[in-house]
């Protein structure tokens, strides 16, 4: 299969470019797009065998799991149970780098999650995959597209250069140009009492623990 290379503008996306990238992704194919920190492999998140043909590209053990993007919080509603500490930091950082690890619904594949009964879930602050989910309306995998253990890609030449034979695996690529070099998103672990850092990233710990301490400040002057 000969990859289709596609220009995108990253304020104002081509929609018939968009549309036919996500054909692609509704038929079980995987697509290269930018992100808000870096180029990532796009696919159904609730397709096993586009689940199976990312973890094949990236050479990804099975034991670790996949993050998916939406394109708003409701859409994250439908893969995962929000409580209200998740809702009040995806009011504060989202779009953005932060990624909120929940407890899954029986949507979500186990293959997807690495059987764990979670999932980590983010809206990027990128146009692009935003629209991607949107017109397709499922959540996208949203890991980097690069070769484990290697360094996130942040132009299409990085990424061709780490695929090397294996870019005819991925239906297309949209080249966003050079993204900014950015640290990965911040992952928070919501489904535990009290919340735990599970990476840190651009958004601080000590940042999100100050907004959860807001958040627990709001409860308190509710009245009964």
């Amino acid at each position: 299969m000969k990859t289709k290379m596609e220009k995108v503008n990253a304020a104002s996306p081509d929609e018939r470019t968009l549309e036919r990238a996500a054909g692609l992704i509704m038929k079980g194919e995987v697509v290269v797009c930018p992100t808000d920190s870096g180029y990532a492999f796009s696919a159904n998140a609730l397709d096993t065998r586009a689940i199976a043909k990312v973890f094949y590209l990236k050479g990804r053990a099975s034991s670790n799991p996949v993050h998916v993007a939406v394109h708003s919080v409701e859409e994250a509603e439908k893969y995962a149970h929000l409580n209200d500490a998740a809702r009040y930091l995806a009011d504060h950082y989202l779009p953005g780098a932060l990624t909120l690890v929940l407890p899954k619904k029986d949507t979500i594949p186990v293959a997807l999650v690495a059987g764990l009964d979670t999932v980590g879930i983010r809206i990027p602050d990128n146009r692009v995959i935003q629209r991607l989910a949107e017109i397709t309306g499922k959540p996208l995998t949203a890991t980097s597209a690069n070769i484990s253990g290697r360094p996130a890609t942040y132009s299409i030449d990085e990424v061709t250069a780490q695929l090397g034979e294996n870019l005819e695996l991925v239906a297309m690529v949209l080249d966003q140009g050079p993204l900014k070099v950015r640290e990965v998103s911040t992952i928070v672990d919501l489904s535990v009492t009290p919340p735990q850092l599970i990476r840190q990233g651009r958004i601080s710990w000590l940042e999100v623990r100050e907004t959860l301490m807001m958040f627990e400040k709001s409860k308190e002057k509710k009245p009964e």
